[in-house]
């Protein structure tokens, strides 16, 4: 159940970060208030907010009190301490919080501008699969340089102004994730809406804008770049054509940024990766299985049901349907599930990993090690090629990765 503010004041810890959050919004509070009553003080502090009778005042404070807990979960505490990398009084900060709900509200009262790169993050790993890859085969230094950037938006807002007569205005930024990979994300100003909502106790019609955001991953060491953008072919290539001619100082033909198609067919025996075993993972299960038929007339979806001995699915299509793997259909999609072993009373964590020929894969959710230990993995099985991963750390998938134990999973 999403929480309400009122969750959110009981919740935090009374600090100078919440004091301060609360004062500045001018929140009205007695002279005489305690703030070092613990429980008692949140307690008041939620009757001060209903007896608070601006109610335009009190409903941006508590819209911004909503705004600061949008990274309390698991992926947006991997986003928070990724953006505050950079930033040692910032990630020290981060380590003495309590809770998640308490670090995102921290970085956003201390440090807004690393909270919003943490919001980039956090989009980004949230839509991981519908991610894109293609291989440019350009390794440059990215420019982020304001002129650019600028550059780089200017093409952008073109390409809406031409296709949705929209993105008049938009904002860009570049940073670095991990070394030598970057993320780019982009927003631009769609066409303007009329919504009826209530202003204080006034309900009132407003115009605004919405957002359109978009994103993209390069690894300057192999030159892959993964894009998540809303619109289909030409949109991707427009923001791969923008980045590679404004950030990388290439212009690149529409051949080349072809999306890779991946070969998945090593899959029909199963996902045979000894060094699995040796990172520390107890069990191997191919857990699903798309297969297309030599006429492209049917799609078979294959998926291996809860049991207790985490079979895969290939081993049970050889059983009970053995024809599609016997003829040959071609395998477009898969899902890999890579368990630890389980601690005493818990149930064993999972890495699932998703893979389509098309070149889509949700590898983007797990941190940088990880990610670069699980490409590993693809490339052992010939699924991938040494240059179409994003990660080129000389790392062995038979290597010690730091975070790639199970408390680095999602």
């Amino acid at each position: 159940m999403k929480k309400t503010h009122v969750d959110i004041l009981l919740e935090l810890p009374v600090d100078g970060a919440l004091r301060g959050f609360l004062t500045s919004h001018g929140l009205p509070l007695p002279a005489s208030f305690d703030w070092n009553q613990a429980d008692a003080t949140s307690d008041a502090l939620v009757d001060a907010v209903h007896e608070w009778s601006d109610a335009v005042a009190r409903d941006q404070m508590i819209g911004n009190l909503m705004a600061s807990v949008r990274l309390a979960d698991a992926t947006g505490r991997q986003a928070l301490f990724e953006a505050a990398m950079w930033d040692s009084a910032a990630l020290t900060g981060l380590t003495l919080c309590g809770s998640d709900l308490h670090r995102s509200f921290w970085l956003y009262v201390h440090h807004p501008d690393i909270f919003e790169r943490a919001l980039d993050f956090s989009f980004w790993e949230h839509h991981g699969p519908q991610t894109q890859q293609y291989d440019l085969g350009i390794t440059s230094e990215p420019d982020s340089s304001t002129v650019a950037l600028d550059a780089l938006r200017g093409a952008i807002s073109d390409f809406y102004l031409r296709e949705l007569h929209c993105g008049d205005s938009g904002v860009a930024y570049l940073v670095q994730r991990s070394p030598g990979v970057f993320l780019l994300t982009v927003h631009v100003k769609d066409l303007a809406t009329l919504r009826l909502e209530f202003e204080g106790s006034n309900l009132k019609r407003h115009v605004g804008n919405p957002n359109i955001q978009m994103a993209l991953e390069y690894s300057r060491a192999t030159g892959v770049v993964r894009t998540l953008v809303r619109g289909g072919a030409k949109y991707q290539q427009m923001l791969v054509d923008a980045f590679a001619e404004h950030v990388l100082g290439l212009t690149v033909s529409a051949q080349r940024i072809k999306s890779p198609t991946l070969d998945l067919s090593s899959l029909r025996t199963g996902f045979d990766v000894p060094e699995v075993f040796e990172d520390g993972f107890a069990i191997v299960q191919l857990k699903a299985l798309t297969l297309l038929s030599p006429d492209s007339e049917l799609k078979l979806e294959c998926v291996a049901m809860a049991s207790k001995e985490q079979r895969s699915v290939h081993e049970l299509l050889q059983e009970k349907l053995p024809a599609p793997l016997a003829d040959r259909w071609t395998v477009t999609a898969a899902q890999i599930n890579l368990y630890y072993p389980p601690e005493p009373g818990r149930r064993a964590k999972v890495v699932s990993v998703e893979v389509t020929s098309k070149g889509r894969l949700n590898l983007h959710q797990f941190d940088a090690r990880l990610q670069a230990q699980l490409e590993g993995y693809l490339v052992k099985v010939g699924i991938l090629q040494k240059g179409q991963v994003l990660n080129a750390q000389e790392m062995p998938p038979g290597a010690d990765a730091v975070g790639s134990s199970p408390e680095s999973v999602n």
